[in-house]
């Protein structure tokens, strides 16, 4: 499974929110699952076949309808509690109590629909577990024209950045801020910032308009617009 991204085709024991599906994915040895809203991540494991958290799974912070959230909650409690999972070929089965779903390799994202849009981090990533942004904090931005070329906003300093499509992975080059000096939770956070965008991503997890970017264990968040 790992590297692989699988969605749902058929749920049975529970009725999904109109327009929503299920999507799992494995990647570095994180399991991220997403049903519309947040995306919960953590460590996994396989005990013979029972798929489940090894850890407690962290969690974006979008605020999301009231149905949303609870059908957030229940995937999250689903993997909590381990499920039985059957691998055959590109085909996933999961299942627990009475709840039985069918889901189907997914396509990649197409990462170039990044290109000419703005990025917003929303938090930093670490090992698996999303923490929010310090109090106090302005928030990251990055200003993707279609080209690549991208105005910064480090959350302290100005600057400009390029991005580029690599196929599954984001490539960044060039990054340049303004001088002057950062303090306190600001500093921390622009660091964050500067780390990702020098080199090619580890992994770039698209889920319409969330995108996780790691490199080496770390790595931001952002909200896409």
């Amino acid at each position: 499974m790992e590297g692989t991204s699988y969605a749902s085709t058929t749920v049975e024991g529970r009725e999904l929110v109109a327009g929503t599906s299920v999507e799992v994915g494995f990647e570095g040895g994180t399991m991220s699952v997403w049903a519309g809203c947040n995306t919960v991540f953590g460590p996994f494991e396989v005990d013979g076949t029972t798929l489940a958290w090894s850890a407690e799974p962290a969690t974006t912070l979008m605020a999301c309808d009231p149905e949303r959230e609870a059908q957030d909650q229940w995937l999250t409690d689903l993997f909590r509690g381990g499920v039985d999972a059957t691998l055959e070929g590109d085909a996933l089965t999961v299942a627990a109590d009475d709840i039985t779903m069918e889901l189907g390799t997914e396509a990649p994202e197409d990462l170039s629909a990044l290109l000419g849009r703005t990025w917003t981090v929303i938090g930093t990533v670490s090992e698996g577990a999303v923490s929010r942004l310090p109090v106090n904090t302005r928030r990251p931005r990055l200003d993707v024209g279609a080209d690549g070329l991208a105005r910064l906003f480090t959350g302290c300093r100005s600057g400009r950045v390029t991005v580029q499509v690599d196929g599954a992975a984001l490539v960044f080059s060039n990054a340049t801020v303004q001088r002057g000096r950062c303090a306190g939770a600001a500093r921390k956070t622009e660091r964050a910032v500067l780390a990702l965008l020098d080199g090619p991503s580890d992994n770039a997890e698209l889920h319409e308009h969330l995108l996780v970017v790691t490199r080496g264990g770390t790595g931001l968040f952002f909200e896409i617009r």
